[in-house]
């Protein structure tokens, strides 16, 4: 059981995923500024309830998924508007356990880590995914995330089409908590088949 960081967000991160945030509140500017110094990362929780903003009301009320990923932070700029902006990407997943909030307002969470994806090879078939997924990395947004071009297994294609795909919060959230990659990729391809109809 480990004490970290956790940053809710109104999205879902998964392993592998890559997410941009601004960085505007103080909070959450001097937790960056330690995870670049100290080669660190943070704990990205759905929020299913409540604001990501801090409302200085002592009636705020935040209602955190169970299931959240550890993030690195990968990349970081000044945007045109002044805010820093950051990239993400997902690490391992883990179970939230407990969570309170410090003085300064930045949520702690006591966290079990679940278990890593196991590799899985690509299977057979797997083409028309992989080439969907080479079509979102050409699209501008997607390709200045800078993803890896190296995705040879099946949990990292599944989780990164997930991250990507216009699918709604709750539903990625039930496939960041499958524990089977398979079971996983086989999800995504119904859903897949449920766009395209």
């Amino acid at each position: 059981m480990d004490n970290i960081a956790i940053f809710p967000l109104s999205s879902v991160l998964l392993p592998k995923g890559r997410l941009p945030l601004q960085i505007f509140e103080p909070r959450y500017l001097d937790l960056v500024s330690r995870c670049l110094k100290d080669d660190d990362g943070f704990g990205v929780v759905w929020l299913k309830e409540g604001s990501e903003v801090d409302t200085g009301s002592d009636e705020s009320y935040h209602r955190f998924a169970p299931i959240g990923c550890f993030a690195k932070i990968v990349d970081w700029d000044k945007l045109p508007n002044g805010l820093l902006g950051i990239t993400i990407e997902g690490q391992k997943r883990f179970r939230l356990l407990g969570s309170h909030q410090r003085d300064d307002l930045l949520h702690m969470g006591e966290v079990e880590w679940l278990q890593d994806d196991p590799y899985i090879p690509m299977p057979e078939g797997a083409g028309e995914l992989e080439n969907l997924l080479r079509a979102l990395m050409d699209h501008p947004h997607i390709a200045r995330l800078n993803f890896s071009s190296e995705v040879n297994d099946v949990a990292s294609l599944s989780c990164i089409l997930i991250q990507l795909l216009p699918i709604e919060e709750n539903i990625k959230f039930e496939l960041l908590c499958e524990n089977e990659p398979h079971e996983r990729l086989e999800r995504l391809m119904e859903l897949l088949d449920e766009m395209s109809q």
